[in-house]
């Protein structure tokens, strides 16, 4: 493999996750940036780092990299993107959620799009385990025709839920989103990661391919992270269940469920090779900036239909935060 220069920006806990991921791929990293000069120091020494920067610009201006990774809050996003996109970055690999608005992950799809910048956006798990062969079994037909999709995890949409509607259009073969119809309860009106985040969040939802799927969050959803049932006409398979195999499966006629064995590679790896392969053939990555903006979409309307109370029909044109715009004007 050609030899590429990789730079992140933010070096907190998840960016170590990265860091990791390149180290597997053999891929070292030549050039950090954080405005926290402990955090720096700390990422340099497990890392072995020796070009450090307080400013990001700064790195982008000098070192000429290839590949960044960006790592930093979900409000910084765009702006990060945007700035590396037009250094001449030939790739970037920026953390979940994509950003906090479609009005602003228009701007990093443009910017990246102007400058031949490929664009992947961390939902990872689609190269985990038990999800690949969760994807697996539906494809094989092992359950039949697949009816419906139901994730659940802990945190909030944003953080959380950005994973968990990425892996049940992964699980439903991408199909378009048609509508969402969805609640919130942002009445506690926390922050994390420099945004709103909700207590709790149901969301319910149609595929063009008529498969239906709900994802619940927060407070009210079932214990487990990235909790999974996927439902066909001949069977379940279930993810991510607490205290039992990863995925297991149980068809139609079966007297117990199955758990096929697992077999996988470090995923940020596996997404780091791809962004890669992208760069070298000019094609899409898997984890695109456009495919996370769907994921995005489906998001914000869960919190448009709260603020609606009504449906809400895709194509979102809706480009304000509504959990920010509510709790700003005394809505909640």
């Amino acid at each position: 493999m050609k030899e590429y220069r990789v730079g992140v920006i933010g070096c907190g806990s998840i960016s170590r996750a990265h860091a990791n991921g390149y180290m597997s791929a053999e891929m070292p990293i030549v050039a950090a940036a954080d405005i926290s000069q402990e955090q720096l120091d700390k990422f340099a020494a497990e890392y072995n780092v020796e070009k450090l920067y307080t400013d990001y610009t700064q790195m982008l201006a000098k070192e000429e990299l290839d590949i960044v990774s960006i790592c930093a809050w979900p409000p910084l996003h765009r702006e990060m993107v945007v700035n590396t996109a037009n250094a001449g970055v030939r790739g970037i690999l920026c953390e979940k959620p994509m950003t906090v608005n479609l009005a602003e992950a228009d701007k990093m799809i443009s910017a990246c799009d102007k400058s031949n910048t490929k664009l992947a956006i961390g939902h990872q798990r689609r190269f985990e385990a038990q999800y690949v062969k969760a994807k697996e079994l539906i494809e094989t037909g092992a359950i039949g025709d697949l009816i419906s999709v139901h994730g659940c995890c802990g945190g909030d949409l944003l953080s959380d839920g950005t994973h968990n509607v990425d892996l049940l259009r992964f699980y439903a073969d991408d199909s378009p989103i048609q509508w969402v119809i969805g609640q919130m309860d942002g009445h506690q009106k926390r922050t994390r990661y420099g945004h709103y985040v909700e207590d709790a969040a149901i969301g319910y939802f149609q595929f063009e391919s008529g498969v239906r799927g709900f994802i619940e969050l927060g407070k009210v959803s079932l214990p487990g992270y990235q909790r999974a049932y996927i439902d066909g006409t001949d069977g379940r398979i279930e993810v991510n269940i607490p205290n039992q195999p990863r995925v297991r499966v149980r068809r139609k006629g079966d007297t117990d469920w199955f758990a096929p064995e697992l077999h996988g590679d470090n995923p940020f790896k596996l997404e780091i090779l791809a962004l890669v392969e992208c760069i070298e053939q000019d094609k899409e990555h898997i984890l695109s900036g456009r495919e996370a903006r769907k994921a995005l979409e489906v998001l914000i309307a869960v919190f448009e239909s709260s603020r609606r109370r009504a449906l809400i029909e895709l194509p979102l044109e809706v480009y304000d935060y509504p959990l920010e715009t509510m709790i700003k004007v005394g809505e909640l």
